[in-house]
């Protein structure tokens, strides 16, 4: 009578402990699927993401058909380029002399093994501040937190103010100009490849304040806002 009744105890106790063990494991394979998942969205390396084949990183080294690249971990890895490899600034089409130490890049490559380059994308450089100093070709901006930025224009340089073409000649003393282009040599460089005049604050909306308390200062406070998102 006591070995029937243990019997019972023991197989009730097993049967509870596998129906534990698979609701356990059932949850850890969820808990794995989540984790690789995650990952995969964090990391661009083709390693993960072989339908993506693309990587990013810091250019560390350059060769005669190789790009070394330090990852975020810093790790470094070198890819081949070839004569069908194609490179760009943002969006615009450019050409292998545009690599340089420094540049963070992204890099398309192909699905085969041994992988190569198809295409660079070098990541384009912004700048934003007033302007200090205009000599020649260079412009000195102070940024945020007073930095001091420096702007290397040339003659394929484009400039604009309010959605309109402009010239060099409209970046004085005092605008306010942000420049896109290619990280510079030097830290705090950039050479443009466009610079944007911002137009001032249309100031007659003042007018309107003193005629109308309540309206020209709702206008006004306004304006002000989008100015600074410009």
């Amino acid at each position: 009578m006591f070995t029937s009744k243990s019997s019972r105890v023991v197989r009730g106790a097993v049967a509870t402990a596998v129906c534990l063990v698979l609701a356990f494991g059932t949850a850890g394979v969820a808990l794995a699927g989540q984790g690789s998942h995650s990952r995969g969205h964090s990391d661009i390396s083709s390693r993960d993401h072989g339908h993506w084949n693309a990587t990013g990183g810091t250019i560390s080294a350059l060769g005669t058909n190789s790009i070394t690249l330090k990852d975020r971990q810093g790790t470094s890895t070198t890819y081949t380029t070839t004569g069908t490899t194609t490179y760009f600034e943002g969006s615009t089409a450019g050409v292998v002399g545009d690599l340089a130490v420094g540049e963070q890049v992204n890099l398309a490559l192909t699905s085969t093994t041994p992988q190569s380059v198809t295409k660079v994308t070098i990541w384009l450089v912004h700048f934003t501040g007033q302007v200090s100093a205009v000599a020649g070709n260079v412009i000195t901006i102070t940024g945020f937190h007073n930095t001091t930025l420096t702007v290397n224009v040339s003659g394929s340089t484009t400039y604009t103010s309010g959605g309109a073409a402009s010239t060099h000649a409209a970046v004085v003393v005092g605008a306010q100009i942000s420049a896109v282009g290619l990280a510079g040599s030097s830290a705090g460089s950039l050479n443009a490849n466009s610079v944007n005049i911002k137009v001032p604050f249309n100031h007659s909306f003042g007018h309107g304040h003193s005629q109308n308390h309540g309206q020209g200062f709702g206008q006004g406070h306004g304006k002000s806002f989008g100015h600074s998102r410009h």
